[in-house]
């Protein structure tokens, strides 16, 4: 017996000061803690729902104390009286206003107090009162829910008010929009003019270059020593840097994104002039200058520098060459054309096939130039004079009388 009465009291020690300890945390939290606390009541005329005891209360943001109380008024059943046990330190003055807030979207309500004017007189209790009593506005305590739906209904009442003119404007965008279902092509190609205008709507262009001819060289000894090569001569539709195209093009034009580096006779006349200078046919070879005696020249026609899309499409390069001499006596002329097809109806495909074409043409009309045999030089007026006074015969002598 005395053992069972020894472990009774022993657990009715542990029980006790396990209650003690939650009593005092109790406290500690929410019933004034170890700071210097006075207490408050506030006076809401609307509900507060969702507020508890324990509830923080925050000055101008920061944690001042807590709710200790909640109850309603006797004489007027719509108040609320919330007793408050905030920090002696905080500044609550008459004029400190009251809001109910939310910690987060979704947290617990809290009491708000603001701050006053500096010189507002603190905050005392009222004759026959025995604690301070704040007066709550009734915007205090709306809850992010009732302001939401007052919200609602404002634009409930917009709505209704405007629905005429809503469906009006409705009713216009749905024929607008049919109007531009039904001309979708017709405004596609308008936008493509304007981009096409406006310089707008293009790649930048691809910058290409022809090829000059890089084979063994074909004469073992410069034929003649000095060649002269003019610009080409051509037509103004191949005086372009553009690729020319001979035919309807198709409508995504593309063709428009190749472009040389110099106009196509420029950039003819410098390959024809590289190749020439790595035949070893020539001593030298150069563009016309007015500083130089007359000397032979190498003067070329471009017929044909093009795309021609029609049978089939492909590059197309005829260039007419004549050899002249200094004293302008013609040594050789000669027609060169070429043809290589396209792989592809694109701009690289294009510029390909042009090198490709021209590279035959050069291939043909290089070796052609360098066997060429220079003209004779003219004989000499002196020697033909000469040579006619030995020829002529004697004049027969007269006799004397």
């Amino acid at each position: 017996m005395e053992t069972q009465a020894r472990y009774t009291l022993v657990g009715a020690f542990v029980l006790a000061a396990t209650l003690a300890v939650f009593a005092f945390v109790y406290w500690l939290h929410n019933t004034g803690g170890l700071g210097d606390r006075q207490m408050l009541q506030v006076r809401f005329q609307s509900s507060i729902s969702g507020l508890l005891k324990g509830s923080s209360v925050l000055f101008n943001g920061i944690r001042v104390g807590e709710v200790t109380d909640i109850e309603l008024s006797a004489d007027a059943p719509k108040e609320v009286l919330v007793t408050l046990a905030v920090d002696r330190a905080a500044p609550v003055r008459a004029d400190t206003t009251v809001n109910v807030d939310f910690q987060g979207l979704t947290g617990a309500p809290i009491i708000e107090l603001r701050g006053g004017a500096a010189g507002a007189p603190p905050l005392t209790a009222a004759q026959g009162q025995a604690v301070p009593l704040l007066q709550a506005s009734p915007e205090s305590t709306q809850s992010l829910t009732q302001s939401a739906r007052a919200t609602l209904n404002r634009l409930d009442k917009v709505i209704d008010d405007n629905s005429a003119a809503l469906h009006d404007a409705i009713t216009g965008i749905s024929t607008f929009a049919g109007v531009l279902a039904r001309n979708s092509e017709r405004i596609d190609g308008i936008l493509a003019g304007l981009e096409r205008f406006a310089g707008g709507g293009k790649g930048k262009p691809g910058i290409y270059n022809l090829p000059a001819l890089s084979a063994a060289p074909a004469c073992a000894e410069p034929t003649r020593a000095l060649l002269v090569v003019p610009e080409p001569a051509s037509p103004m539709a191949f005086n372009s840097d553009k690729v020319v195209i001979v035919g309807d093009p198709p409508e995504e034009f593309p063709f428009e994104k190749a472009q040389f580096t110099d106009n196509i006779p420029s950039v003819v006349q410098s390959k024809i002039i590289e190749s020439l200078e790595g035949s070893g046919c020539i001593g030298a070879v150069t563009r016309p200058l007015d500083t130089l005696e007359p000397s032979d020249q190498l003067q070329a026609e471009i017929r044909q520098f093009a795309v021609v899309l029609k049978p089939e499409p492909r590059a197309d390069v005829e260039i007419a060459i004549k050899l002249v001499s200094a004293e302008g006596k013609i040594e050789g002329s000669r027609i060169f054309h070429e043809s290589v097809p396209l792989a592809a109806i694109d701009a690289p495909s294009a510029v390909a096939a042009l090198d490709g074409a021209f590279l035959k043409v050069l291939s043909e009309a290089v070796p052609w130039i360098g066997k060429l045999p220079p003209a004779e030089p003219p004989k000499d007026a002196h020697d033909t004079g000469e040579a006619g006074h030995e020829d002529m015969p004697e004049m027969p002598e007269h006799p004397t009388p």
